[in-house]
């Protein structure tokens, strides 16, 4: 929402941006939290695709403060212990840059139509 995208395309957008229950069962999640509150969540683990940071969310009036650099740098270190070499990122166009700043590399693209416009979201491999 921060970065100005349709209404349609949020609620279109819902499922798989929820962070299940399951969700954080089955991966390894994190927070940031400012006096009390939750202000962004990491989520990386097992992919069909490989290993991969599936989460990324920092609130918006906490962007830009080094959150997202924490949460990504907490992402590598659980790569690390699991001893894979990489993590695989499907990023927002509007996020690419942030990752390539800590490294990653646009290694694709993924087709992600949305309310019937053509879309696609760039591949990032993140070396740990």
């Amino acid at each position: 929402a921060s970065w100005g995208y349709p209404e349609a395309w949020l609620r279109e957008w819902e499922p798989d941006l929820e962070i299940s229950s399951e969700y954080i069962l089955t991966n390894a999640v994190f927070v940031a939290e400012s006096e009390g509150r939750i202000v962004g969540v990491v989520g990386v683990g097992e992919s069909p695709d490989g290993p991969e940071i599936g989460h990324l969310w920092i609130a918006p009036e906490d962007q830009g403060h080094g959150l997202g650099r924490a949460l990504v740098d907490r992402a590598r270190q659980v790569a690390v212990a699991e001893q894979w070499p990489s993590l695989r990122i499907v990023s927002d166009p509007y996020a690419q840059s942030f990752y390539e700043r800590l490294g990653a590399t646009k290694v694709g693209e993924v087709s992600a139509p949305v309310a019937g416009t053509e879309r696609t979201l760039p591949v990032l491999e993140l070396e740990t």
